[in-house]
Order: structure tokens, then sequence, then C-alpha cells
């Protein structure tokens, strides 16, 4: 939907434990540009349940407002996942921004694991995203949020990335708070310091701690471990050559928590 508020979430999912024991989807809501195929249960009945909504033309363009609302239910566990890059358009008569956000809900027990691509932003593209994620007693959640430029080189004609992840607990207390701010002008200065670093990337681990904190071994990207505020959790951050390499960071630490 262009240029105006939506009604309501195009995604609205909630997962919880089905009568034979596993996670399965109890209620949808999805309307254009997304489609939802039937949630897998890769690792058996007491594994996640894997989802991953589909978004026609797997873009976002100027003046798109996304909202998307997923939650896992007491003991359910889900893992959303996203069928590749975003890409990210640009306005380059009215400079419109885009935005995608997330409303995230992991009851008592409950384990939601928001595992997307990175975002690619054209050249001028105005991208903003808030993600909201509220945890019951002893649930967890990963987050995965990364984005680069489709084209590196290019000068800086005003683009930029905004963040705001909150996390909070069923009492409303905040457990984690992060803004995060990038034109391209600082991406540009970026990729010509030493090593070259275009793409960047953040793991957030809220409830455990799978990593000893300081570096990680990957190829192609500076990754490091350490300690969430508060002693909420973990987060990994993530400096890539390209956004390729951010890509397969990803995927790795996706196979090791």
């Amino acid at each position: 939907m262009k240029d105006a508020e939506p009604d309501r979430a195009q995604v609205s999912l909630i997962c919880g434990i089905a009568p034979d024991g596993g996670t399965s989807l109890l209620d949808r809501h999805v309307e254009w540009p997304w489609s939802l195929p039937r949630g897998y249960r890769r690792a058996g009945l007491h594994g996640p349940l894997t989802v991953l909504p589909q978004c026609a033309g797997a873009a976002l363009l100027p003046g798109d407002h996304w909202r998307h609302e997923v939650t896992a239910k007491a003991g359910a566990g889900v893992d959303l996942t996203s069928a590749g890059a975003l890409m990210i358009h640009a306005d380059a008569r009215r400079g419109r921004e885009c935005r995608s956000d997330w409303t995230l809900r992991a009851d008592a027990g409950a384990t939601l694991r928001h595992l997307a691509d990175p975002n690619v932003l054209m050249t001028g593209a105005k991208m903003r995203q808030r993600i909201s994620v509220t945890l019951g007693a002893g649930a967890k959640a990963v987050l995965f949020d990364g984005f680069c430029r489709r084209d590196p080189a290019a000068p800086d004609v005003g683009g930029r990335w905004r963040s705001d992840l909150h996390i909070m607990n069923d009492r409303r207390e905040t457990l984690l708070r992060e803004r995060q701010h990038v034109t391209e002008a600082d991406l540009i200065a970026l990729r010509a310091l030493k090593g070259g670093m275009t793409a960047f990337g953040t793991v957030t681990v809220i409830g455990s701690a799978p990593f000893d904190d300081g570096p990680l071994d990957l190829p192609d990207a500076y990754v490091a471990a350490g300690a969430a505020r508060g002693g909420a959790g973990q987060i990994i951050r993530i400096a890539a050559v390209t956004g390729g390499a951010l890509d397969r960071a990803f995927r790795q630490i996706r196979a090791l928590i």
C-alpha cells in the first residue's frame, strides 16, 4: 500500500501449539503484496515452525508502508524467514521514504526467530524501519537485521537507512532499545577506510548468549559478539566487504545458534 496508512497489518500471524503438540499457524491475515504458504516443521514435531512470507516483486517501493505482526503463543517455536534479499527502491523525483514495521510477540516459554535476509538499498533509497518485540517470561528472540547498497561505488544522492529496535517484557518494561541511522555519505566514507566494508548487519539474541564474547572467525567479514545492555542477551555485529559476504555470515551464524 502506497502513500497512505494501512488500516491493518498486511501480514498478521498467530502461531501456537496445535493438538498434536507441535507448533502450527493458528490464525493468519495476509494481503497484497504478500503471500504465505503453509508453515513447515523441518525439524520434526517438536521443532520450530518455519514460516516464509513471500513478497510480490521482492521490493519495497517509495511511499510503501508495510506492517507485520507475528505472535508466538506460549511454548511455541517459530522461525520467520525470507525468500532472499529485499530490494529498497529510491524515488528520484519526490524523495519519498519506504517504511517497514515489525511487531513481534513471544509469550511465556516461546522462541521467535526473525531470520531476515539483508536489505539492499538502491542509490538514493530512504528506508525507515521499526521493530517492536514483546517477550513473556522465559521467552527467547533472535533478530537478523542487515543492509548494503546495491552499488557501493555510486555517489551520494541523499539516501539513508534508519532503524528503531525496542524490546520489552510483557509488563512493557524496556529490556533493550537501539536506534541506528546512516546516510549514503557515511557508507561511502566507511568504504574508503582500510578493509573496504560495504555491508553491515546485527544479530540480536535475547534470552541466551550463544557465543563467547569477542571476535568470531568468519570469512570476508569482521564479526564480534558482546553482551547486550542490561544482560538481556547478546548482540553480534557484522561488517562485511560485500552484501554477499554479509549474507554468508548471516547463514553461518544461523547454523550455529
